[in-house]
């Protein structure tokens, strides 16, 4: 439970630094940067491990990022260091990434479905749930034979089950009730 607290501080305080600066998007790129090369294993396990101190991770974050980064990333890298919390630092930039789009009024939306969708039919979700929304949604899809047909949609904190297997599952049921 503190962890989602301080996923939640650390993300809401390196947003309104950027937002502040106006560099949002600027500093958006850059999370996303750091965090495709963190995604590699040697990277990671440097930068996570207990057995290298906050200094020598500000050092080689220095010697890899100086040129790529803004003063506002690097100095958000160093913060958790100094704290060792760079353990968080997945959770905490998806918590960034879902505090840019709710001020971007922009959700995300995922859509499973038996078969792929078509473009017509993905463009028809797409609108429907913009609508119901009244925000921008950003669309992934998933195909999933095991939900027969229909489909599924996790948008924000609402799900949507459209799919056949529930309605199956939703007439057996009335059927054993029956007996």
């Amino acid at each position: 439970m503190r962890d989602e607290q301080v996923i939640r501080e650390y993300a809401q305080a390196l947003f309104e630094a950027a937002l502040g600066k106006n560099m949002l998007d600027k500093i958006v790129q850059e999370v996303d940067f750091v965090g495709e090369l963190l995604t590699d294993p040697e990277f990671e396990g440097f930068f996570q491990s207990v057995k290298v101190g906050s200094e020598e991770k500000k050092s080689v974050f220095n010697k890899v990022f100086l040129h790529e980064v803004s003063v506002i990333t690097r100095n958000f890298f160093w913060v958790l260091f100094d704290n060792s919390r760079e353990n968080l630092f997945h959770e905490i930039r998806n918590e960034f990434e879902r505090l840019v789009d709710e001020h971007s009024r922009r959700i995300m939306a995922r859509v499973i479905t038996a078969v792929p969708l078509s473009d017509e039919l993905r463009a028809k979700v797409q609108n429907k749930l913009s609508q119901s929304t009244n925000k921008e949604v950003i669309i992934e899809t998933v195909v999933d034979p095991s939900i027969y047909g229909g489909m599924l949609i996790y948008a924000s904190d609402q799900v949507i089950d459209a799919s056949i297997k529930s309605r199956l599952s939703d007439l057996r049921e009335k059927l054993v009730q029956a007996r």
